[in-house]
């Protein structure tokens, strides 16, 4: 495989950038050599899962993340294109499912197949095939079993998350809750990307004997689990992301879903009883009134109900950073890493603070 003339410590971010995006071809040539396995003796199957791949919606981070941890600590993102490839094929996979259970599914069809197709070649393009591929790596067999264990406990967790993400209800949840079910649906696969890729990286300096050796062990098994840790972070701060980005700018499906979205169920635990019970006949009526819809999301914004929500995103940024610092402090990868935290961190603006919002939310809604 090419490798850049400079050495990677002499990159900077942006060349560390273009360096990453130069793997991207390697791993969709890895995916399509993965389909290619079922040409022929699962043709139609084969089908589902080209289509699910190309017409599939994609995660932001699904090939970057597990090369950019490699890079952070080897030096190569190249060794890790498994680990994207898998990364990559969990969450097709899951977005499918999401889709699913968000409503996507009444308007056939879907990425270019039938509803009942994509969910098959979901099922088995997020949990199947990874573990075929794991099987088969020319790496040594404990490696192969504990990126296998990586992969499955990341793939329980996250099915609980989505299960409880499933039941929870905005009028019982509590922020201890919903934050439990964030750092399992998103967090745990963030979390797991960056294990893989990380026990991948430490996996050359496994050998050693003796006391050193044991001692050498401990401390790859701590930057292993701190780097899932960081992962488990940006998964939850890219999920509170994508709460942002619906309550703000997109189409409001969490309020149209009546989604436990932490912002709205914090909301309904500290603001006061007035405000609450308001939210919570606008939050019956908005699956059908865009209105309504507005009229919540000002409640959510106001400045009380989001000052602690932004100090939340904020101590978790600044863990985030403070792991990249002690794990790759000199590395430029870590910096492509620490772009992406604070692109991950979107902070609220207090609504009363908007240009059209003269009035105080709660005033606005006649309490």
């Amino acid at each position: 495989m090419t490798q850049v003339s400079l050495p990677h410590q002499h990159l900077t971010r942006q060349q560390a950038e273009i360096r990453i995006r130069e793997v991207f071809p390697l791993v969709r040539q890895y995916l399509g050599d993965l389909l290619s396995e079922y040409r022929g003796q699962h043709e139609a199957l084969h089908s589902a899962l080209q289509s699910l791949l190309a017409h599939g919606r994609q995660s932001p981070q699904e090939f970057s993340l597990p090369l950019l941890v490699h890079a952070a600590i080897s030096g190569a993102p190249e060794p890790a294109v498994p680990v994207a490839g898998v990364h990559a094929l969990w969450w097709r996979s899951a977005n499918v499912l999401d889709d699913f259970v968000d409503g996507a599914a009444g308007r056939p069809p879907l990425y270019g197949v039938g509803r009942g197709v994509a969910m098959m070649a979901a099922l088995e393009g997020g949990y199947a095939l990874p573990l075929r591929a794991l099987e088969v790596a020319q790496w040594p067999p404990p490696l192969r079993r504990r990126l296998a264990a990586d992969f499955l406990d990341g793939w329980t967790r996250a099915t609980d998350g989505q299960i409880g993400d499933i039941l929870s209800r905005p009028r019982e949840a509590g922020t201890d809750e919903v934050l439990d079910v964030y750092r399992k649906k998103s967090g745990s696969v963030y979390g797991m990307a960056c294990t893989m890729a990380a026990r991948l990286a430490h996996a050359a300096g496994d050998g050693a004997e003796g006391a050193a050796g044991a001692r050498d062990a401990r401390e790859r098994e701590r930057s292993v689990a701190a780097w899932g840790e960081f992962g488990q972070i940006m998964g939850l701060l890219a999920q509170f992301r994508n709460d942002h980005d619906d309550l703000c700018d997109g189409p409001g499906e969490d309020l149209r879903n009546g989604t436990a979205t932490y912002l709205l169920v914090h909301l309904l635990r500290t603001a006061p009883a007035a405000v609450r019970d308001r939210a919570l006949t606008l939050l019956e009526q908005a699956a059908t009134a865009e209105s309504r819809r507005r009229e919540l999301a000002d409640l959510m914004c106001a400045a009380d109900i989001v000052r602690p929500y932004n100090q939340l995103l904020t101590e978790l940024s600044g863990r985030a950073h403070a792991l990249l610092e002690e794990l790759a402090p000199a590395s430029p990868f870590a910096g492509c890493l620490r772009a992406r935290v604070d692109a991950e961190t979107r902070l609220l603006e207090p609504v009363d603070r908007i240009a059209g919002h003269a009035e105080a939310p709660y005033m606005a809604a006649g309490i």
